[in-house]
């Protein structure tokens, strides 16, 4: 299995969650609630307002995220998903992982089926694949949020039309 951290539409309750959890591109499991170890700045793009990671350690705010355990099947569809390596860049990251109250991004029943383990819980870290938005200097100097949702106080809700585009090119 390989351990990723999702920050953004595919977290739980986020638009694109359903890709993740989609056992027709491999299997995912939930593992539990973590932040990244290094600041990151975490920002969200305004073509798509899709949130962009970038790599730039040291900058910006432990951003808070998801961990799972996925197969190679997933993990291929997650590198054609996330447009690796054109796009974004897939890198290992160190996460730690938290108590979920202190997060928004996981909900009680993916909490409780999570598996309970000394390694999954709160102050341990783990090494994740994470992806890394590449066109840095376009988004660089935008506001850095420590954790996303596309419904957020921000007001820059998801625009899902870019899927669309990625679904129908699934289809071909």
């Amino acid at each position: 299995m390989n351990r990723i951290f999702v920050y953004g539409t595919l977290k739980n309750g986020q638009p694109n969650h359903f890709r993740l959890m989609d056992p027709g591109t491999g299997t995912t499991l939930f593992v539990g609630v973590g932040e990244t170890v290094e600041k990151y700045p975490l920002v969200i793009e305004r073509s798509w307002n899709m949130p962009c990671l970038l790599h730039e350690p040291g900058t910006g705010w432990h951003v808070k995220g998801e961990i799972y355990d996925v197969d190679d099947e997933k993990m291929k569809f997650l590198d054609y998903f996330e447009d690796h390596p054109e796009m974004y860049t897939r890198t290992v990251i160190s996460a730690e992982y938290t108590n979920s109250k202190d997060t928004q991004c996981s909900d009680p029943v993916s909490q409780s089926s999570a598996p309970k383990s000394k390694e999954n819980q709160p102050n341990t870290r783990s090494e994740c694949w994470c992806y890394f938005y590449n066109d840095c200097d376009s988004v660089r100097d935008l506001p850095h949020i420590d954790v996303y949702d596309s419904k957020g106080d921000h007001g820059l809700e998801y625009d899902a039309s870019i899927d669309a585009e990625f679904d129908k090119d699934k289809k071909s």
